[in-house]
């Protein structure tokens, strides 16, 4: 890496030069006078380049990801930050001037960053270990984003681009957002379907669930919000008629109806956030009686 300019080049550069008058030192030298004409041409260089000792560094970043079953070592991500300095000039005689600055380039700094865990535990299929890498000017960063241990880094990278992490206790992470998928059938029932159910023995799902009614031109109607606890299972089938005593409104045969939902895991494999909400797709609603008689 090439090293940064000394601060006392560019204190150098930015010093304001200007012409001092001649001194005659045959003959006696009035200092005052030699100062008063000093200051006055320092004053009238008013186009004269300087750097305002604001050295800044463009930041690269890379996330670098390890799902279940990955080797411990990752591949390499190209980082390049790059130096600027701001400099301006004063344009134009005062009161009518005006600065002006652009940026110039300095050193640039590249490095090919890989993280590796130096003790790595098993993931979940829906678990991530996310890794974000920064340099800025010669500074390399590391950072856990997403991990379901917690790490602490063994190594920082900055010779070798090669950043070393050591795993430590369980953190659990959240669910898989698409873990649970629904539908709903024209009877008014949610039928769930578990993917890692078999993940979760033992423990309780729940299903917050709002029921809403289609309405053309004007924002849906919602017939009941409502949570509800199911101990874990590949299925689940949720009859929401058995909640009819709390509907805002009796359904309508032949009108649109649809279910938002998300999913809440109780117990230690998971953390207890809510996934993102879901929709189902819209059905029309035909009772029980209505369905058999067709």
């Amino acid at each position: 890496m090439t090293l940064t300019p000394t601060l006392a080049a560019l204190l150098l550069a930015a010093a304001p030069a200007f012409s001092a008058p001649d001194a005659s030192f045959d003959q006696g030298v009035d200092v005052s006078a030699l100062a008063t004409q000093a200051k006055t041409a320092a004053a009238k260089d008013t186009t004269k380049t300087q750097s305002m000792l604001g050295m800044r560094y463009d930041m690269s970043c890379a996330n670098i990801v390890f799902h279940a079953g990955d080797k411990p070592t990752s591949s390499g991500a190209w980082l390049r930050s790059q130096e600027w300095d701001t400099q301006c000039q004063y344009v134009g005689a005062p009161p009518y001037g005006s600065q002006q600055c652009w940026d110039v380039p300095g050193n640039s700094w590249s490095q090919q960053v890989s993280v590796t865990i130096t003790n790595p535990q098993p993931l979940l299929p829906w678990e991530l270990n996310v890794f974000r890498v920064c340099l800025q000017g010669p500074w390399l960063t590391t950072d856990a984003m997403q991990a379901a241990y917690a790490f602490k880094v063994v190594s920082d990278g900055y010779d070798t681009g090669n950043v070393v992490v050591s795993a430590g206790a369980r953190t659990p992470e959240a669910p898989d957002p698409v873990g649970v998928t629904g539908e709903l059938n024209a009877q008014l029932h949610l039928q769930l379907t578990d993917k890692w159910s078999s993940y979760y023995k033992g423990e309780k799902t729940v299903v917050k669930v709002e029921l809403k009614k289609h309405v053309d031109f004007w924002p849906d109607e919602s017939l009941i919000e409502s949570s509800i606890t199911l101990p874990v299972a590949a299925s689940y089938d949720v009859d929401l008629n058995g909640y009819a005593a709390q509907f805002s409104q009796k359904p309508v045969a032949g009108s649109r109806y649809y279910v938002e939902y998300s999913v809440q895991r109780v117990g230690a494999v998971s953390s207890a956030d809510f996934t993102p909400e879901l929709k189902t797709a819209q059905v029309s609603y035909a009772p029980g009686a209505l369905a058999f008689a067709r």
